[in-house]
């Protein structure tokens, strides 16, 4: 008579949504229930970030520079709560685009 808890699924903004060049410093939000939590932010598939939140906090933030073009891609949230233990599904994806000066010169006239 195992107690299946089923998680919301969060979900991730990005800010400033758009127009990011190198230097600059984004703000990713993953929005989740008012539960403590272990949060991670994935990019393109792989655990780039993880942090503790208190069940006062309904989002986790992950503020970071954006040093290369690495930093660009496809960022996706979920979440895992220990009692019972359950991981919440990934988030919908939020593109991070690089845009303006912080394009890279490739060389080509």
């Amino acid at each position: 008579n195992s107690q299946w808890v089923l998680v919301p699924q969060p979900s991730l903004s990005l800010h400033p949504s758009q127009g990011v060049s190198l230097g600059d410093t984004v703000t990713l939000r993953c929005h989740l229930p008012r539960m403590a939590a272990w949060v991670q932010l994935w990019l393109n598939g792989t655990l780039r970030f993880d942090k503790e939140k208190d069940k006062e906090q309904d989002a986790a933030e992950f503020s970071f520079a954006v040093t290369n073009l690495e930093d660009a891609g496809t960022y996706q949230c979920r979440y895992q709560v220990s009692e019972p233990l359950w991981t919440s599904n990934q988030s919908d994806p939020v593109e991070l685009v690089l845009t303006g000066e912080g394009t890279v010169d490739t060389g080509w006239p």
